[in-house]
């Protein structure tokens, strides 16, 4: 499994000098790195079926030498009753207050989350979801590897990416509404670490 991610980060390409003929330039270099986990659940418990998935992503990020961070936890939950199609739960928390760690290689990751607030859009409510997920690496490894060029009239565009992922299975609790959603192993896990790079040049004349 492969998912394009949430995250991306590093390695830096290095630009070609414009035309001596442009009379003013700008070089923005971006680089990020950042690791994510990802898991899915699908399951059945009587005549209720449930459907969760969460992402979680944290990125550093240097912008021309600023530095900034991006960290997001995305949690979807569906519950329908089977027989009707009734629909009993569905919606997303998104939160940025959480405690997030991967491993080097990707071995394991461990996520902590309190108070991520649900949303649920069948009945407009909303409540509190408290998440402690470990994942655990189920595959070897695999890396991804792209460089791309874009050059136009007054614009060029070097940018690099270098991925690695690693099939994992998540466990533990995703707990709200007095409902533990995820009773069972998830269905599909991914870890990744990310890395992202680009230096773009316009240039113009007066």
């Amino acid at each position: 499994m492969r998912t394009p991610a949430a995250a991306l980060a590093v390695t830096l390409a290095v630009a070609v000098p414009l035309s001596a003929q442009a009379k003013s330039r700008t070089v923005e270099h971006v680089k990020i790195v950042g690791d994510s986990a990802i898991a899915s659940w699908e399951y059945t418990q009587g005549n209720i079926l449930t459907f969760v998935n969460i992402v979680a992503t944290l990125n550093n990020i240097n912008d021309n030498g600023q530095k900034t961070e991006d960290a997001f936890i995305s949690l979807a939950i569906s519950q329908s009753e089977i027989d009707t199609g009734n629909v009993l739960i569905t919606g997303v928390a998104y939160t940025t207050d959480f405690d997030f760690h991967v491993d080097h290689d990707l071995k394991m990751a461990t996520l902590h989350a309190q108070d991520a607030i649900f949303q649920n859009d069948n009945d407009f409510t909303f409540f509190n979801v408290n998440i402690d997920l470990n994942w655990n690496a189920t595959a070897d490894a695999t890396e991804q590897h792209s460089h791309d060029q874009v050059r136009e009239p007054g614009l060029k565009i070097n940018s690099q990416f270098k991925g690695e992922f690693r099939d994992a299975q998540a466990s533990g609790s995703i707990f709200g509404n007095n409902i533990q959603f995820t009773p069972v192993p998830s269905n599909s896990g991914q870890l990744q670490h990310n890395k992202f790079g680009s230096v773009t040049i316009t240039s113009g004349k007066p």
